[in-house]
């Protein structure tokens, strides 16, 4: 639904699927490390199957709550992954970078919110 509506609003993003070809993947990585795309998808279901490490990120937005609980952790601590060298160029520190994460849930995902806090 995501991706049919950027799709729909010609919103440039690159897509992280467990469909996709590694060569796709890699591509739509670098591109997003390097800031030439804005937004990237990442599913559920690649980070289950693949484990990328996403780098350059710094919001993030949960369309639902992930399906297992150490999900989370893992997918809020790849904000910092990847700004240390961009930082090191700047001469900036990271802290100054603000980074925020979101998480749209109904009250329909209350035994996925016990399981994540």
């Amino acid at each position: 639904a995501v991706r049919n509506l950027l799709l729909k609003r010609e919103v440039d993003f690159v897509s992280v699927t467990e469909y996709a070809r590694i060569s796709e993947v890699s591509r739509g990585r670098a591109r997003f490390l390097q800031g030439r795309k804005d937004i990237m998808l990442y599913t559920g279901r690649a980070h289950f199957f693949l484990r990328h490490k996403i780098k350059g990120a710094r919001h993030l937005i949960f369309f639902g709550l992930p399906e297992y609980p150490e999900f989370y952790p893992a997918v809020v601590n790849m904000l910092n992954e990847g700004l240390s060298d961009k930082v090191q160029e700047e001469e900036d520190d990271v802290s100054r970078m603000p980074m925020s994460s979101l998480a749209l849930y109904s009250k329909f995902d209350a035994h996925q919110l016990e399981r994540i806090v």
